[in-house]
């Protein structure tokens, strides 16, 4: 009886002294996860890309002829025909903006000037035959179609959805370009020059041209990556509409400069 009494008081002043000498647990921590990337900033950067756009034609031989030798009697001609172009080539320029990030959301503004070699030239031959004065009045010649864009620039709001360092966006906006087009007939060789008579006989070669800035609107997306902390780089499409010029009217034909533009650019930008 003794011998259980001494135990049980060895058991109850030992017993808290060993659990006094073993370490507390230290609470267990979460890995460090790394803040995601905010897109709030203003930017400057450069782009390079390539574009494409359209221009139309129709020409009447018969009619250029009747306007531009009404001493002609026309017997047969070339067809009435069409002509058109899709001028395309490198474009490069600069752009600046700035971003707000809410939440997800990423909305911008962003101003760009790009310089263009965007050109094409159209070409076609025709016939006319008949007769001045009751001599040979046979004559060809050839009606051509220039137009081409050298420089563009744009005013654009930006909406997108940011995932960490990627960002997907619509944007769209002011949009507006120097167009140049020209439009006539020119290489006229008569059959018998000696039947027209004079130094400067008819037809002539005619043309007209324009050469102006136009306003429209240009819509598009793309997607932005940023790989350093004051990088991005993207990839970008957008339409451009910069509305119908004047029509350019010769004898015998008009043509039309409407000007809608495909670009497709990559791009990339530093952070300030």
């Amino acid at each position: 009886m003794r011998a259980l009494m001494l135990g049980a008081l060895a058991a109850t002043f030992v017993a808290p002294a060993l659990a006094a000498d073993i370490a507390p647990r230290m609470p267990v921590k979460g890995p460090v996860m790394a803040p995601a990337y905010n897109w709030t900033g203003f930017y400057v950067g450069g782009h390079i890309g390539y574009g494409w756009d359209p221009a139309s034609a129709t020409f009447n031989p018969a009619t250029y002829a009747a306007a531009t030798a009404p001493t002609l009697i026309v017997s047969s001609a070339t067809a009435p025909f069409g002509l058109s172009v899709d001028p395309s080539g490198v474009l490069g320029g600069l752009q600046i903006g700035g971003n707000i990030q809410n939440g997800a959301f990423v909305y911008g503004l962003e101003a760009d000037i790009t310089f263009a070699k965007l050109k094409e030239e159209a070409n076609r031959g025709f016939a006319v035959t008949g007769t001045v004065g009751g001599d040979n009045g046979d004559f060809t010649g050839n009606v051509y179609l220039r137009q081409k864009m050298d420089y563009f620039g744009t005013v654009r709001g930006r909406l997108g959805v940011a995932h960490d360092t990627l960002l997907l966006y619509a944007t769209g906006g002011l949009a507006w370009g120097r167009v140049n087009t020209t439009f006539g007939v020119n290489n006229i060789v008569l059959a018998n020059p000696a039947n027209w008579g004079g130094p400067n006989p008819p037809p002539y070669p005619v043309s007209a041209s324009s050469s102006d800035t136009r306003f429209g609107y240009a819509v598009g997306g793309g997607l932005e990556w940023a790989f350093a902390p004051k990088w991005t780089m993207r990839g970008e499409y957008l339409y451009m509409d910069l509305g119908s010029g004047d029509a350019l009217i010769i004898p015998g034909g008009v043509a039309h400069s409407d000007l809608t533009t495909h670009i497709a650019r990559f791009a990339i930008n530093y952070r300030l």
